[in-house]
């Protein structure tokens, strides 16, 4: 089973030069499941729908919510899949008091049996503690919704905001605990990527750039482990969208791409 995920930067730069690129990187790489953050959506569309249909008529889900830069604009998370999506549901994440723009969300769309949860975690570089909140409520959402007897077991992905050695990360990969609990997903690039430093956010990137923070690991595709069952294992991982198609820069992030044993 081959994943994608990958943050579109909404409507941000050009869109429409930008739209073509993601489809070029998501043909070009062929997965079976593509989760995409930063995805919205009003009364002109949604644009995980256009990618969908213009991928050939992809079933999808999204789960949005308030976006106040614009009313009547909701900013969210999609799952395209290239087999039927049998069932969603979606949870609203910790959010600060002060916060007035943006409800982040968990998408969740059980697709060919597998369930897959995509999200996008609080974005300030001091939102350590928000993001360690963010994560508990994720994985509670998964031990809640997720099929235990599913042969590969449930996969999360997305842009979690935070580098490696953040608690939070190292959480959801049985390196630490919190709140007294913990858990263990296989991290792909982790696992099964080149060794190297993975970055998703680079300033080698013009559109992340413009941001002027340090170049680091964000964007993470997780596996439930399943024992000595070899399914969900990650077989292989690499860094996609890192350059651009035909002169345009697809995103601001890069993506990441795994393949994992089903």
């Amino acid at each position: 089973m081959r994943v994608l995920t990958l943050n579109i930067w909404n409507l941000s730069g050009d869109w429409r030069a930008r739209r073509g690129a993601i489809v070029a990187v998501i043909q070009r790489w062929e997965p079976h499941v593509v989760c995409l953050q930063e995805v919205v959506e009003s009364d002109r569309g949604n644009q995980a729908q256009w990618l969908a249909e213009t991928l050939g008529g992809w079933p999808m889900a999204y789960a949005g919510a308030r976006y106040r830069p614009v009313d009547g604009v909701r900013f969210g998370n999609a799952i395209l899949s290239r087999r039927p999506v049998e069932a969603t549901s979606q949870i609203d994440l910790p959010e600060r008091r002060d916060e007035q723009e943006v409800q982040r969300v968990v998408l969740h769309a059980r697709t060919g049996g597998v369930d897959v949860y995509c999200t996008h975690l609080a974005w300030q570089l001091h939102d350590a503690l928000l993001r360690e909140q963010q994560v508990r409520a994720l994985v509670r959402f998964v031990e809640e919704t997720s099929d235990p007897a599913a042969t590969l077991g449930p996969v999360v992905a997305g842009d979690f905001n935070a580098e490696p050695d953040a608690t939070a990360i190292r959480y959801l990969c049985g390196l630490a605990t919190l709140d007294g609990t913990s858990t263990y997903f296989q991290d792909a690039w982790r696992l099964a990527g080149d060794g190297g430093p993975g970055l998703t956010w680079s300033n080698a990137n013009p559109h992340a750039a413009l941001d002027a923070e340090p170049d680091r690991r964000l964007d993470y595709i997780f596996s439930g482990f399943r024992g000595r069952s070899a399914a969900g294992r990650p077989l292989a991982c690499r860094v996609v969208a890192d350059a651009p198609v035909e002169g345009v820069w697809p995103t601001d992030h890069f993506g990441v791409l795994a393949d994992l044993h089903d």
